[in-house]
């Protein structure tokens, strides 16, 4: 069994599809040129949110707004779902976001609505000449006067710097400028996205090239990986897993309503070509169909589907040609690779105000 549902305490969310940033390594951009045509544009909404949180006491579920093909500000259902989760006693909730979106206004009103119960990751990869290279259509200035006005109406800020070599210069600088403005936290990581996908490095939709930085740990990582097992493929087959959602007692919502494990495990149903991630996705499809995790359909019974029961568990300890291993699942949460720095050892992370 993955998890009982009594023991869920956090519910991460993909809120919606829709962003106004065109990353070039984000799963909704193609060759960071143009959007993923087969990603749906879509949102949840009011009446998934009365599907998600009925079952669960009062001050039990922290809800976690970060998604892998949207940010949840570009959502024309935030708010109501938003006043809702607070009306119905969530513990917490936690937005990241890439800080562009509304007003400043509407950002002291967030603070004052959330107080503290809310907090948020502003997203921000450098200074005003560098952050744009690669959260391109972004605009510094706004972001810092939105973060202003959230912190200075009381709402708790951090900041989230991805490491690449056209701002790796500025981390201290940023980090000064984020205890100035009275962030409670920075935090400096790396990305995998490089060594996931063999890249040194990425044009943008405007013809910049992003480049890793000379020292990803991530690269390194899978570089030793690789000489050991002979292919990145091999050890994913063969790594064990820890799965590090079922560790923390959480669960995944994609914007159309379907439950996943984790973020990893939501995302590559809409990638726009064949990897090997996908490929166990055509298994498991061809095993459960395309709904068995769809929410809107079977509520939280899907939780007592096989694929959450039995599915997983097998895959991970005793595979076979039904309970096939999740590449994700290896390239993930196997014992060697880090792939996300923000649950390991390639991480910087340092508490530079207190609440």
């Amino acid at each position: 069994m993955y998890l009982d549902i009594n023991e869920i305490n956090k519910i991460q969310l993909d809120h919606t599809s829709r962003c106004n940033l065109a990353c070039p390594q984000c799963a909704r951009m193609i060759n960071g040129k143009t959007v993923n045509p087969s990603m749906p544009i879509t949102d949840l909404t009011l009446d998934d949110y009365k599907i998600l949180l009925e079952p669960f006491n009062k001050n039990k579920i922290t809800l976690f707004h970060c998604g892998n093909y949207g940010d949840a500000l570009a959502s024309s259902t935030f708010d109501e779902t938003f006043n809702y989760s607070l009306e119905k006693n969530v513990k917490h909730i936690r937005i990241a976001t890439n800080g562009s979106l509304r007003n400043t206004e509407w950002w002291s009103e967030l603070a004052n609505r959330g107080g503290n119960r809310l907090s948020v990751i502003f997203s921000i990869d450098g200074l005003e000449e560098t952050n744009p290279m690669y959260r391109v259509n972004s605009n510094f200035n706004k972001i810092k006067e939105n973060a202003q006005a959230f912190i200075n109406a009381g709402g708790t800020a951090e900041w989230a710097f991805i490491e690449f070599k056209h701002n790796y210069h500025q981390i201290a600088q940023a980090e000064q400028l984020a205890k100035d403005m009275g962030f409670s936290k920075f935090t400096a990581k790396y990305t995998s996205r490089f060594a996931d996908q063999d890249q040194t490095t990425q044009e943008n939709k405007k013809g910049i090239i992003v480049e890793d930085t000379a020292d990803n740990q991530n690269v390194k990582d899978k570089k030793e990986i690789t000489q050991q097992y002979n292919s990145f493929d091999e050890y994913v087959e063969q790594t064990p897993i820890t799965c590090k959602y079922q560790r923390d007692k959480t669960v995944f919502v994609d914007m159309c309503m379907k439950l996943w494990p984790c973020c990893w495990l939501g995302a590559p149903e809409y990638f726009h070509k064949p990897t090997q991630q996908t490929k166990s996705f055509d298994h498991l499809f061809n095993i459960y169909g395309k709904d068995f995790n769809d929410m809107r359909k079977y509520g939280w019974q899907v939780f007592e589907h096989e694929f959450f029961q039995e599915y997983l568990d097998k895959s991970w300890n005793e595979q076979d040609n039904k309970f096939k291993r999740i590449y994700t699942c290896g390239r993930t949460c196997g014992e060697k690779f880090e792939f996300s720095s923000g649950h390991g050892k390639n991480i910087k992370s340092e508490i530079i105000n207190d609440k």
